[in-house]
């Protein structure tokens, strides 16, 4: 059977899939960690300097990651050979950046990327719970990260301000991808989705009308069907 390996975003942990995680009956499934909150669990080829790097046990059937937000990306950019791709308000960038014709293209200011930054080191918690409300997290209790997570936290931002895998060479991706986005996601606005889905061959967009940048919470159950179909379509 089939098995996944879920990624979470940025700023959150694994908790993110909760509602999901235990709801793929018999497959086997792998919850990796960022190690913002807790101890660290990446796959190879992760080569930051405090990786621990890990392996997947074996699958006569495959892996298909399932990543959200931030996640999609790192788990295109680690190149493992999937079976498929679930890119839950997923995208190839994040902040704005000109086009050929000298306009701004969809995304996030890099000025707020900054201005996140500047207040991370001394305002986590704050800085962490305005961002969970802007994605659409209401409810969550906002966990203070350890120095080593907050080291983390602060890098992937990093990363996050300079992301862009629309070069087919920095990114390896599988045949089939399936895009689950809002929208009035209001941290990675659908644009980029949309992006995404003409950057991929094999891509499919499916665009909900609400959840915000939230969706493994927000819409679970909607999520759950969109991916058990993309599984069933692989055979």
């Amino acid at each position: 059977m089939t098995g996944l390996v879920l990624l979470h975003g940025w700023g959150c942990g694994p908790e993110i899939w909760r509602h999901l995680a235990s709801a793929f009956g018999p497959a086997p499934v792998v919850v990796l960690d960022a190690g913002y909150f807790g101890p660290r669990r990446m796959l190879q080829p992760d080569l930051l300097p405090d990786s621990l790097p890990g392996t997947l046990p074996e699958n006569a059937d495959g892996w298909v990651g399932v990543g959200y937000s931030l996640g999609f990306a790192r788990l295109l950019e680690m190149g493992a050979a999937w079976r498929g791709l679930v890119g839950v308000s997923g995208f190839l960038r994040f902040c704005r950046q000109p086009d050929t014709a000298g306009g701004a293209m969809a995304g996030a200011s890099p000025e707020v990327l900054d201005a996140m930054l500047q207040r991370l080191d001394s305002a986590p918690e704050e800085v962490l719970a305005r961002f969970h409300k802007r994605c659409g997290l209401r409810n969550e209790i906002c966990q203070k990260p350890a120095a080593e997570g907050l080291a983390r936290l602060r890098r992937d931002l990093l990363d996050l301000r300079g992301l862009d895998l629309r070069d087919a060479e920095l990114r390896q991706g599988p045949a089939r991808t399936l895009l689950i986005h809002a929208q009035d996601d209001r941290i990675a606005p659908p644009d980029l989705a949309r992006e995404a889905q003409a950057q991929l061959p094999g891509s499919r967009l499916e665009l909900l009308d609400t959840g915000g940048h939230a969706l493994p919470v927000t819409r679970s159950q909607d999520c759950l069907r969109l991916i058990m179909g993309f599984l069933h379509d692989l055979g």
